[in-house]
């Protein structure tokens, strides 16, 4: 093994572990230690997305733009050294295919199909002029963290499987076995940030240079190309990954890394065609009123659509959030889960707020904290909880269905809810009450009611409610702080 070829595999593990690392660090501490979304503040298309669809650029995604300036430098050497899904690829690569078709030719020559990738950054950033932002769907550090945090987490640690992470997972999954038949297939032709980085590093003035007269054409550099460059031919730096592997497969040492002043010329393939990327393009223009028109909708609050603590308005919400699910991961009860049909097609995969799977804890913040995009801004505890003194940050309202309510539709004594209503004074209180049961025995019962201005929709007495099933008291949206047009009594 080549001291090149070593060097990158060990850069590559250290940024895969740190990867891991910080995504199991969320889900186990606090994560103001250290900047757990490091990654994703380092994403070039997040920044790039938000930059078309808000108009905004938050400071936390100056990396990313950074990171595009080193491409223009050094060229894709993010999916090459440091991507953890790319390294993720090349791994279960290693692992599920024989070493003869992993470095043959026939599979890792260009292909027409490495073009995709293009026109799914065209159609994505259609989406997002018009103010969808579905970067995140393909974004491979979202699809990353998304898939092992809300799936794979849960199947390792035991914990109840989420219909959203399940799918998530399974999506992962589709993308690590796709590199038993082509290495990095997803790099190769579907990931949109590395279409993005593909665009910046054509012009990078670091780039692979081969020597023709020491060259004897053996084709060895070809078989172990990892973005299907072809090396030997037209050098496409924007299919390169930079991985140096046809260095270290050289016998001749014909191919260097180094500075080049002249540009290469501009290569026959992987070419779409402008037809193809302006019609691309233009499928995401009308792509973009077919969502919104699809169900959820920004207009119109929905009753179980309850956002993180924090949350923007819908409008800018769905304008901003990656899908990341970082806020997901760092939960500590588990509340925050992936959106499915509550949020319409348009916020699949975003958080929304459970109460069933966990309530959101009083004084907690974890997850505007690490919200890289400002979707979810950032708290301090007393600002969420109301003790600095203005009113706490609401996230619905909890609403008593006493037709499964133990004490009102029972006669069974039950406190559970007022007893775990974190509010001072309580959202929840109990009025005493003596009722005779059908056998004529009396029954001195506690039945519970919600006050509303109090109520700030944690969702803890839903998440602890006795009562099976379908809690007896559950939470909506209405009274959140974000809309100030989602209220149930005018002034609260």
């Amino acid at each position: 093994m080549s001291g090149t070829r070593l060097i990158r595999i060990l850069w590559q593990g250290t940024f895969l572990v740190l990867f891991l690392g910080l995504l199991a660090a969320l889900a186990a501490g606090d994560p103001r230690a250290f900047r757990s979304g490091i990654f994703h503040e380092a994403d070039p298309l997040s920044a790039s997305s938000l930059a078309v669809a808000d108009g905004g650029f938050p400071v936390a995604l100056l990396l990313g733009a950074a990171l595009l300036l080193l491409t223009l430098v050094f060229g894709r050497f993010f999916c090459g050294w440091i991507c953890p899904l790319g390294t993720l690829q090349q791994l279960s690569s290693w692992l599920l295919t024989p070493r003869s078709r992993r470095e043959s030719l026939e599979v890792n020559r260009l292909r027409p199909w490495h073009a995709w990738k293009y026109a799914l950054l065209a159609f994505l950033l259609a989406l997002a002029l018009l103010g969808s932002t579905q970067t995140g769907l393909l974004d491979p550090l979202s699809l990353a963290a998304r898939g092992l945090a809300s799936g794979v987490w849960p199947a390792l640690f035991r914990r109840p499987a989420v219909p959203g992470g399940i799918l998530a997972a399974l999506l992962l999954l589709a993308v690590l076995l796709a590199s038993r038949w082509v290495p990095r297939f997803f790099c190769r032709a579907l990931c949109p940030l590395g279409a993005l980085l593909g665009v910046f590093g054509r012009f990078a003035l670091f780039r692979i240079d081969r020597g023709k007269i020491t060259c004897t054409d053996c084709r060895l550099c070809t078989f172990a190309c990892q973005g299907g460059d072809e090396p030997l031919g037209t050098h496409r730096p924007g299919e390169c990954m930079v991985c140096l592997a046809c260095l270290d497969s050289c016998p001749e040492h014909a191919l260097r890394y180094r500075f080049v002043a002249a540009q290469p010329a501009r290569p026959a393939r992987p070419d779409l065609g402008r037809r193809v990327l302006v019609g691309s393009a233009l499928l995401g223009v009308a792509a973009g009123p077919l969502l919104r028109a699809s169900g959820g909708g920004r207009e119109e609050a929905h009753p179980r659509l309850v956002r993180p603590p924090g949350a923007v308005g819908e409008d800018e919400f769905l304008d901003r959030c990656v899908k990341c699910l970082l806020c997901g991961a760092t939960c500590p009860t588990g509340a925050i889960q992936p959106a499915l049909a509550v949020a319409g097609v348009e916020g699949f995969w975003t958080p929304v707020v459970v109460p069933r799977r966990g309530g959101c804890e009083f004084a907690c913040t974890r997850c505007g904290e690490v919200c890289p995009t400002g979707a979810i801004l950032p708290l301090t505890a007393a600002r969420k909880t109301g003790y600095d003194g203005a009113p706490p940050v609401r996230i619905g309202t909890a609403f008593l269905d006493r037709g499964r309510c133990l004490p009102w539709a029972n006669q069974i004594p039950c406190i559970v809810c007022e007893e775990m209503c974190p509010t001072d004074p309580k959202a929840i209180t109990v009025a005493a009450v003596e009722e005779r049961r059908a056998d004529g025995t009396a029954v001195r019962l506690q039945q519970p009611r919600v006050e509303p201005v109090r109520c700030v929709g944690c969702g803890i007495c839903e998440n602890r409610c006795p009562v099976g099933e379908e809690a007896a008291i559950r939470v909506s949206s209405v009274g959140e702080t974000r809309n100030p047009l989602n209220r149930m009594v005018l002034g609260s």
